[in-house]
């Protein structure tokens, strides 16, 4: 491999030539292998881990000579540093790239982007990109930066092309307004998974039955479980050591009021819904502050833990794994593995998922995704860029199974290998083609070396469905199993609202509405913290919230969206 040039060090000053960046498993660290399919073994799904080349293509991919390209990446949280990373070490081999790194942390990439872009000194690709329609419309439309995507696709995308067949409103959907296609967005595994509802809460059962609680249904019977858990000792250690809820901010889904706020009205971090084609808030409504109210109470009442609030996945990944006693009732994230580490079957056993939670007023429901719709893009060229061809086929790579699976699920042979198809995945009807060896949640993981989690992750076919379930759900290599039937349970409890389709803004629509929703969200987040925390007064408070939305023109932001929606 030769040598290349570290145009940005990690954690060095955005002044420098800056860009951006963005569950997975994890097996050990073993040589570099070259990932194409072994002798005698079919190209999955017409994949492009042959070449992703369009027959009658004249760029030849693998290219016979070593082709640079200054790439932008994102080096993700729980990933060993990228050029140590196997993936990336196997796919610089397979394809004969030499990538010319910009590498930049995860926090604060959006920042960074913006930076970049405005800057003379761009790279040629740019992955885990995390543009929207509005970034699309303005790096591609308006400024160039960008390069339409469309002829590319059809000539050399073939896994690519795959994925739009099956799903051809994609296609339409990733069409900036002019007509062309300037980002491909990511989609895990084909779409439908555990990922299709964040809100979860777990709860350990060994706790239930040490207080002779059964699993609450309603909050009145879930603040009984947690003042149950803090004075009952159910982790039977005679000291006052039990924390009944705890969570984390700035990671997925685990702040720890949006379970519970969802028993009271709608809820989503959006902080507005459509219903019947019309926008709805949230952020004003009475159901809100009642149920505000209800958690502000838990906290009184020492029920949730002070730091859900403030600390972050590794910390409260250390409260699921803390060494000898259990000491965490429930827990509030997107999958179990956030929180504990599942190879730990005695711990990892002991918790399962709550049903969405019964309110004072008889609502029951959870935000749930039941139509998948793409926007944005996680991937794009630039205009700058020497070899489009070469770029373009890279990322058709992580659009077919072989390398989504080489991306996210690690090694052959260290993390999965081939199945003999006597079993079914995690459906129970398509016949399996794939088997996990080993399996860590991303939680659990000390640095992942052989998968690269959303480093990039483009639209994926669902290869998850294609690793056999074998024994007993518990065991770790079952986890997405585990996930996918847990998450089928919430299905019956999906709320009832419209799926909000991709916007399009016109004109300076988009900023207006990136401003005020940046505004309205960072205020909505602080202030809902300080009701539950008590830093401010629920009923002497309220006006002043809702005055403080008015002036951050929340009403105005729904207005513009229900416009934007009308003309779409």
């Amino acid at each position: 491999m030769m040598k290349r040039k570290r145009r940005l060090a990690l954690g060095l000053a955005v002044s420098v030539a800056i860009a951006m960046c963005g569950c997975g498993s994890g097996g050990s660290e073993g040589s570099v292998q070259e990932s194409r399919p072994q002798e005698g073994t079919e190209a999955q799904d017409g994949d492009a881990g042959s070449s992703g080349q369009a027959a009658g293509a004249e760029s030849v991919f693998p290219p016979e000579e070593t082709v640079t390209i200054r790439a932008m990446m994102c080096q993700i949280p729980g990933v060993v540093e990228l050029e140590q990373n196997t993936v990336f070490q196997d796919l610089e081999a397979y394809a004969n790239v030499d990538f010319e790194l910009t590498l930049v942390p995860e926090e604060g990439y959006k920042d960074k982007l913006n930076l970049m872009m405005a800057s003379d000194d761009y790279p040629e690709v740019v992955t885990h990109a995390d543009f929207s329609n509005q970034d699309l419309e303005k790096y591609g439309v308006e400024e160039k930066i960008l390069i339409p995507l469309n002829d590319l696709i059809d000539q050399y995308a073939v896994n690519l092309r795959e994925r739009l067949a099956e799903h051809p409103e994609w296609e339409e959907q990733m069409k900036s307004s002019d007509g062309n296609i300037y980002g491909i967005p990511s989609v895990d595994s084909g779409g439908e998974g555990h990922g299709d509802c964040g809100y979860k809460m777990w709860i350990n059962t060994e706790w239930l039955k040490a207080v002779g609680k059964e699993m609450p249904t309603t909050t009145d019977e879930f603040r009984d479980v947690l003042m149950a858990f803090k004075n009952g000792d159910p982790n039977g250690n005679g000291m006052a050591d039990e924390i009944p809820l705890t969570g984390a901010t700035g990671t997925w889904a685990a702040d720890p009021y949006l379970f519970l706020l969802n028993a009271f009205g709608y809820f989503n971090e959006s902080n507005y819904y459509v219903k019947d084609g019309k926008v709805q808030s949230i952020l004003d409504q009475d159901y809100l502050k009642t149920g505000l109210e209800y958690v502000h109470g838990l906290y009184v009442d020492g029920l949730i833990d002070p730091a859900a609030f403030t600390q972050s996945l590794e910390q409260m990944t250390a409260v699921g794994n803390n060494e000898g006693t259990v000491i965490a009732g429930t827990a509030s994230c997107g999958h179990i593995g956030m929180f504990l580490d599942i190879n730990n079957p005695e711990r990892y056993g002991q918790y399962e998922i709550m049903m969405p939670l019964e309110g004072p007023t008889g609502y029951q429901a959870i935000p749930y995704t039941l139509q998948h719709n793409v926007s944005g893009a996680a991937f794009a060229i630039t205009d700058v860029c020497e070899h489009p061809e070469i770029a373009i086929q890279i990322a058709d790579l992580f659009c077919g199974e072989e390398w989504s699976v080489r991306g996210q699920a690690g090694k052959q042979g260290e993390d999965w290998d081939y199945a003999d198809g006597s079993r079914t995945g995690m459906d129970g009807v398509t016949a399996a083609k794939y088997k996990w060896l080993a399996y860590k949640a991303q939680a659990a993981a000390d640095q992942s070396v052989n998968n690269w989690d959303w480093t990039l992750r483009l639209i994926e076919p669902n290869w998850k469905n294609l690793f056999e379930v074998d024994g007993d759900i518990m065991d770790p290599t079952n986890y997405e199993a585990r996930l996918y039937a847990d998450t089928m349970k919430l299905k019956p409890y999906a709320a009832d609202v419209d799926v909000v389709p991709p916007l399009a803004f016109t004109g300076d629509d988009g900023d207006t509405y990136a401003r005020m929703s940046t505004a309205v969200s960072d205020y909505a987040k602080n202030a809902i913290v300080e009701f539950i925390t008590g830093t401010r007064d629920i009923d002497a408070d309220w006006d002043g919230y809702l005055a403080d939305l008015e002036r951050l023109q929340y009403r105005d932001m729904l207005d513009l969206l229900q416009k934007t929606i009308d003309a779409q």
